[in-house]
């Protein structure tokens, strides 16, 4: 794990995710000082409070991650945590290997990697076993899921999703808000916003959309 100072790392959000992320900072012997979510999840071994603003002064002085799966929600929660001035964390297993740089609130989970000369933006989750290979490009607030793999010169645009075991192929695109289904081989571009699936993934129309459009 890299970027959290020795004061400890506060998770924002309690769901499974958030128990992915402490699992790495436990492996990585990280204070998890405290955890934030508005429904006040059981289940935690540490301080659980609904808003940031319920904190001990020995949290607010950790970093903070954005532990949320969801791509909208985790982009609202890592505004808000920019305009509240917190720190945040740079989060990575100490079984990833990260050849690449990484943006602010970024996550690389437990046997994933990275290669050289990626480049990834500020809150991406790069989740267990997923492959970013050398010179992709991913924007900010994108989820690869597990096992999924962008190969060499791939590009995912923002808030992006690529479904567990996915492949994008080397040199495709991967647009805005594009959904790519789990096990889907990506073989050419994928417009913003579109749904794909299957191999070679094909697009599907999202509702209230016109199915020439995606």
């Amino acid at each position: 794990m890299s970027d959290v100072p020795s004061s400890g790392l506060v998770i924002l959000g309690g769901g499974g995710h958030a128990r992915s992320i402490a699992d790495v900072a436990a492996r990585s012997g990280i204070p998890l000082l405290a955890v934030v979510d508005p429904f006040i999840p059981s289940g935690w071994s540490v301080t659980v409070v609904s808003e940031v603003a319920d904190l001990d002064d020995r949290a607010l002085a950790g970093s903070f991650t954005v532990a949320i799966g969801d791509n909208t929600v985790r982009a609202r929660e890592l505004a808000l945590a920019d305009g509240m001035g917190l720190t945040l964390a740079t989060v990575i297993a100490s079984t990833a290997t990260v050849g690449g740089t990484l943006g602010d609130g970024s996550q690389v989970l437990e046997h994933a990697h990275v290669g050289p000369g990626a480049r990834i933006g500020r809150g991406v989750i790069i989740n267990t076993a997923a492959v970013v290979e050398h010179d992709v490009v991913i924007d900010d607030h994108v989820h690869v899921a597990p096992g999924a793999r962008l190969l060499g010169g791939a590009s995912i645009g923002q808030g992006a999703l690529v479904g567990a075991g996915a492949v994008v192929l080397p040199s495709v695109s991967v647009g805005a808000g594009a959904m790519v289904g789990a096990g889907s081989v990506v073989v050419r571009d994928v417009p913003a916003g579109a749904v794909v699936s299957g191999v070679p993934a094909h697009p599907h129309r999202r509702a209230g959309t016109d199915p020439k459009s995606v």
